[in-house]
């Protein structure tokens, strides 16, 4: 009975078909661990309370006829979400997570009912999600300030559910959220208020920064003024 002996050729051979078909299985791996390292978007969300970020605008609204018969001052700020990264990022989602009251000592209070909801991004975006290229910026509307007018109209239309416990103002910061919960306000009243806010990717890790807003009440005609009375700033969470 001949034992059979492996040359070395066959040693050669069975090693490099073992290691191609280890390859084949590494490399499409290897290449997706890169893809998402290297290649990945990267998000960042910023915000300045000046121009262009926050603005005094106008609102308008026409008749049937598309006459203007509505022409009000309107105050909007907003953040910028920018991708630093080396690809696309997809379907990306602005969402108030969580609000925060302050009370009396200043002491920011959770508002335990609190339900998460998608903001609205700017510049004539009516879709909750974008896709941000490399290097692109989009603006996402956080919050405004519309003229007493302007927030009588809908206030009588029944679009406000304004803080619990609150006496009547004229003037609040209404919040962009894209739906109303009658269970959490949607306009603010004069005082502070903390918003924790997440920006979500299909392929783009998850960044949350949080807002602090303090309202006087204080109307004012220039963005210069209005901006002492209305502080928007990022804030440690």
């Amino acid at each position: 009975m001949q034992v059979s002996t492996l040359t070395t050729s066959d040693l050669v051979l069975m090693g490099s078909s073992l290691f191609l078909g280890a390859a084949a299985l590494f490399v499409p791996y290897l290449a997706e661990k890169l893809k998402r390292s290297y290649f990945a978007p990267a998000l960042l969300l910023d915000f300045a309370l000046s121009p262009p970020d926050c603005h005094l605008t106008r609102s308008k609204g026409r008749d049937q006829l598309g006459r203007v018969v509505i022409d009000e001052p309107d105050y909007y700020f907003r953040f910028r979400v920018q991708n630093q990264g080396q690809s696309q990022a997809r379907r990306c989602e602005a969402v108030v997570e969580s609000m925060y009251i302050a009370d009396a000592s200043g002491k920011f209070q959770p508002l335990p009912q609190f339900t998460p909801v998608t903001l609205i991004w700017g510049s004539g975006y009516v879709t909750e999600f974008v896709d941000i290229n490399p290097e692109r910026r989009f603006f996402c509307d956080l919050c405004h300030i519309p003229s007493a007018k302007l927030q009588a109209l809908e206030l009588n239309a029944g679009k406000y559910v304004d803080p619990t416990g609150t006496g009547p103002f004229d003037v609040g910061v209404v919040l962009n959220v894209k739906t109303a919960f009658h269970s959490q306000p949607n306009r603010l009243s004069p005082g502070k208020y903390c918003l924790d806010v997440a920006i979500y990717s299909e392929n783009a890790r998850t960044i949350r920064r949080r807002f602090q807003i303090s309202w006087s009440g204080a109307w004012k005609d220039t963005e210069q003024l209005m901006f002492r009375e209305a502080v928007v700033e990022l804030v440690d969470a």
